[in-house]
């Protein structure tokens, strides 16, 4: 049959294409969602500023959607949908991720770490960073940040003035069995609640205090509770960002390019915010009434011995363990030389 488009120019049959519906369609857009336990700080921003960089870089193709203070439920719940791919981007303390690796408890061990700058330089080192965020994959999450809280401090009903003020004490922790180790050598009892429980836990006096950050106290408004912080910083909080490993391999190369990018590419931005807010922290806790407080110089010292004799034993426990925690240990070495 005679066709009269067959005899129009090029051009003519490039725009009947176009009207017709012919076209090239635009390219599908993503739904990133970025789930976090926390309101208010770095996690929070972590997840914000990382989604509208994706976004950005992207195009469109990436749309960011944000649901931090666990409304995709409890800091396990998140994991879960990490590997089941319901949720794309999750932050939160490497603890948690114990029941997928029990190596992901290596950055908690106390007395690594002269200070934040210091554990920064250690996240840079590229031999265990690698390492460390490659552990989850074969459990469906994939790392691509790794950055720092805070020291650690206790917030408690009652003061912690001296070493054997902890004695007695029921301590919120973390899932880790080295925090639950430590809290129990300081003669306290651990109490592994997770965040999103933790307030109410104190209110309730399911638990005496909780250990972690001065800024996560603000950020929870801690301060309506209880009235004592004590500051020890034996260690450092870590934080991850992790990703959904079936999610990540699904996108274009492109794609995967500007996340592993803009996640490494963040890290001195959320260095350079939480360090801001610890100090905005402190000056919150004591305006709102709150104490803080410092173990005498002996106490903490002896603290110290006893917590780096508790890592030592429960990273050895496991080959795995201590080959990651010596991995670790050659990284602080590295970067103190910095």
């Amino acid at each position: 049959m005679f066709s009269l488009r067959h005899h129009l120019p090029l051009a003519i049959a490039t725009a009947l294409a176009g009207v017709t519906g012919l076209a090239a369609p635009a390219a599908a857009q993503t739904t990133m969602k970025l789930a976090t336990a926390t309101v208010n700080d770095v996690q929070v921003e972590a997840i914000k500023y990382f989604g509208a960089k994706v976004e950005a870089r992207s195009n469109g193709r990436i749309k960011a959607e944000y649901y931090p203070g666990a409304q995709l439920g409890s800091n396990p719940r998140m994991i879960e949908g990490l590997q089941l791919g319901t949720i794309e981007v999750y932050v939160g303390p490497p603890a948690y991720m114990v029941g997928l690796d029990s190596r992901f408890q290596v950055m908690d061990a106390p007395g690594l770490f002269d200070d934040m700058e210091h554990f920064y330089r250690v996240t840079q080192d590229k031999e265990f960073r690698d390492t460390f965020l490659a552990l989850g994959e074969r459990k469906g999450v994939k790392g691509i940040s790794l950055f720092v809280y805070s020291p650690t401090s206790f917030a408690t009903r009652d003061p912690i003035r001296k070493l054997s003020d902890f004695q007695g004490k029921k301590l919120r922790v973390l899932a880790s069995k080295l925090e639950r180790e430590s809290v129990g050598k300081l003669g306290a009892t651990a109490v592994p609640i997770d965040f999103s429980e933790v307030v109410s836990a104190l209110q309730q006096g399911t638990v005496d205090g909780m250990r972690t950050g001065l800024s996560v106290f603000t950020s929870m408004k801690v301060y309506e509770v209880v009235n004592y912080v004590t500051t020890t910083h034996e260690a450092m909080i870590p934080e991850v960002m992790m990703v959904s490993k079936a999610w990540f391999d699904r996108q274009p190369d492109d794609i995967k390019q500007i996340i592993v990018e803009e996640a490494a590419g963040m890290e001195r931005h959320l260095f350079d915010w939480t360090s801001r807010q610890q100090v905005e922290a402190e000056k919150i806790w004591k305006e709102k009434g709150g104490e803080i407080i410092q173990l005498p110089e002996a106490d903490r010292k002896e603290m110290m011995q006893q917590l780096a004799q508790v890592a030592e034993q429960v990273l050895s426990e496991k080959p795995t363990d201590k080959q990651m925690f010596e991995m670790l240990k050659q990284a602080v070495e590295r970067a103190r030389g910095k």
